[in-house]
C-alpha cells in the first residue's frame, strides 16, 4: 500500500496536462476500484450539448490506467494497449463520473472494466481496456 502523501504526490504529477486541461479529478482509489469525475464545461461538450465522444474516451482511460497503476502497487509505467468503449446514451449532467476496477492482472497487462454514470446514476458508457505495464 502506498502512503498517502506519496499517493497525492503521484496523483498530483497525473493531473496535469491533459487530463488536468479537461478537469478530471480522481475521487477514490481504493482496492475493489477508482473513481475520476468530470464536471461539464461548454468547451467539452459535442454540437448537440452533451459530453463530447472524446472527453468520455478520456475519462475511462484515465479511469482505467489508475485502476491498473494501484494494482501493480504504482511500480510501473503504463501505456493504453487497447480499448473497447461503448456509447450507451447522452453523456449529459453537471459532472460526469467513471468507476473502475480490475478484471485480470497479469505480469504485463491489466484487463480492466470501466464504467461512466451520469449525475443520477445513469450508466451512460462502459469501456474495457487492456494496460500495458513498460520496462523500466
Amino acid at each position: 500500500m502506498v502512503p498517502q502523501d506519496r499517493l497525492n504526490e503521484i496523483l498530483e504529477k497525473r493531473y496535469k496536462g491533459f487530463t488536468g486541461f479537461c478537469g478530471i479529478r480522481f475521487d477514490e482509489v481504493r482496492e475493489e476500484g477508482c473513481v475520476v469525475s468530470c464536471e461539464l464545461r461548454p468547451e467539452l461538450l459535442n454540437p448537440s450539448g452533451i459530453a463530447h465522444g472524446g472527453l468520455i474516451a478520456t475519462l475511462t482511460d484515465v479511469a482505467a490506467g489508475l485502476m491498473a497503476l494501484h494494482a501493480d502497487g504504482w511500480v510501473h509505467n503504463i501505456v493504453t494497449q487497447s480499448c473497447n468503449i461503448h456509447y450507451l446514451r447522452p453523456g449529459i449532467g453537471d459532472r460526469l463520473q467513471a468507476e473502475s476496477r480490475v478484471i485480470r492482472k497479469g505480469r504485463r497487462v491489466c484487463v480492466v472494466q470501466v464504467d461512466c454514470y451520469t449525475p443520477e446514476a445513469r450508466l451512460f458508457a462502459t469501456a474495457l481496456y487492456e494496460i500495458a505495464y513498460l520496462d523500466d
